[in-house]
């Protein structure tokens, strides 16, 4: 359980808020890059509690600006984006992506007012396929952007496969990431012969985790027994300081996941895959689709055009307001939640909390260990910051987040963090269950699974 003090530290990302502060000294995943296109409608976007607008100017630089006009607070939603700038359709004050006023036709010829505004204004990258905004202090230096494999790798070996915007507070939907004893549980079948595709499932669900620091956060190894003399190896990757990586399949995915703030109780999700050293198979269209046998991914399909709302294509159809499309008769024949897909089910425990749950109610098990160390490393970094300076871990170093998560069965006296640690650092090639055949002189392959 958390202090009522800790959990608002933890939680709220606003302007002058701790974690707020935290968050603005990161690159964060606000868009994908097809979004925007030149002289394009603007957008409405919100991030860590602010209103902004995102734009795409003749020339494609990008722009990300206060939503509100500085002269007399309309929203630039409604402006023209044209000839290199934002032009407000009230009285005609133009903007350009750095947020400086470059034509004021309302006032005199010989004014030199537009030269004393302009528009608040933070950077905005295409890096990997989306849009990376700044909103920290160091606008005209900003860090480097984050160094995740699948942003350096040909498009063929990169899947988005999923976005949408989760009903609760950022932390909540990491915590889910994190917590590895739900999985056959939340995501389970019911028949352990029953076809894969109803969920998953293993008989040891009580699973024992060893946890190690990083440079860029947290890694922790859950074991389960698998036979005698092999153990079943999960590893999954906390980076900072909205990230994760949870385990990838036999012949070499990695999937991750991503938490953007939008505000304190609402959150996008993001679902990303790729494979280090070969093309993705088939399409690699996003995940919107559901079904009563729930072997998809995604959130399902969008609702239409929410207008007025930030991220207005991104409201999922499934969500707290019809159960997440909940089927009771499939609770009952095939898995252990009725609810179409694993991001949906996930998506319902986490909103069923509570916008920003009461941390102080909890009561934490073995198991929650690595949900207590994130929390514990995301508070004492923002206070760091706060109360000493500290730059938090990963600003200024962008190669600590070329990374991976694995799931292999291994030797049981085989130290995991030995045989994994190329593959979690993606150094090697290598798939884990070939590397640890090599180093131990096993003949049968071994497996790694999807969850």
């Amino acid at each position: 359980m958390l202090s009522k003090e800790d959990n608002e530290r933890l939680t709220r990302v606003g302007p002058g808020t701790v974690m707020g502060d935290l968050m603005r000294q990161y690159w964060l995943p606000a868009m994908y890059s097809w979004e925007l296109t030149p002289d394009g409608a603007p957008e409405r976007v919100r991030l860590l509690g602010e209103d902004l607008i995102a734009f795409r100017d003749t020339s494609g630089n990008l722009g990300l600006v206060a939503e509100n006009c500085p002269h007399r607070g309309a929203s630039l939603f409604f402006g023209r984006n044209e000839e290199a700038g934002l032009r407000c359709v009230y009285h005609g004050w133009k903007f350009d992506t750095s947020g400086a006023c470059v034509d004021m036709p309302n006032e005199p010829p010989e004014s030199n007012f537009k030269h004393k505004v302009r528009v608040t204004s933070y950077r905005l990258e295409d890096w990997g396929g989306l849009l990376w905004a700044y909103m920290g202090p160091r606008q005209d230096n900003p860090p480097e952007l984050p160094k995740f494999e699948w942003c350096r790798l040909p498009q063929e070996q990169v899947h988005h496969a999923f976005k949408g915007i989760y009903h609760c507070n950022w932390m909540q939907g990491l915590e889910g990431d994190i917590d590895t004893s739900h999985l056959y549980f939340l995501h389970g079948r019911l028949d352990a012969d029953a076809p894969a595709a109803y969920g998953v499932y293993h008989k040891d669900k009580a699973p024992r985790l060893e946890i190690v620091n990083t440079p860029h956060g947290l890694l922790y190894g859950a074991r389960r027994v698998e036979s005698d003399n092999q153990v079943y190896w999960r590893t999954t990757q906390f980076l900072m300081p909205i990230f994760t990586m949870f385990p990838g399949t036999e012949d070499g995915f990695v999937p991750s996941h991503m938490y953007t703030p939008i505000d304190d109780e609402t959150t996008m999700h993001w679902g990303i895959r790729w494979h280090p050293f070969r093309e993705m198979p088939g399409d690699r269209k996003l995940s919107q689709k559901v079904s009563k046998v729930p072997d998809l991914q995604g959130l399902g399909p969008m609702k239409p055009t929410q207008h007025g709302k930030p991220y207005p294509n991104w409201w999922p159809v499934a969500n707290p307001e019809n159960d997440f499309l909940m089927d009771r008769e499939v609770q009952k024949t095939m898995n252990f939640t009725g609810i179409p897909t694993v991001r949906l089910q996930d998506g319902a425990m986490t909103a069923s909390m509570g916008r920003i749950v009461n941390r102080t109610r909890e009561h934490l098990g073995t198991t929650d260990t690595m949900i207590i160390q994130t929390r514990r490393r995301l508070i004492n970094a923002a206070r760091a910051l706060r109360e000493r300076g500290e730059i938090p871990p990963g600003v200024n170093d962008a190669s600590v987040y070329s990374a991976r998560s694995a799931s292999a069965v291994l030797p049981a006296d085989l130290d995991w963090k030995v045989a994994l640690a190329d593959w979690h650092t993606a150094r090697t090639k290598e798939l884990p269950a070939d590397r640890v055949a090599i180093d131990r002189g096993y003949s049968e392959r071994n497996t790694l699974t999807q969850t």
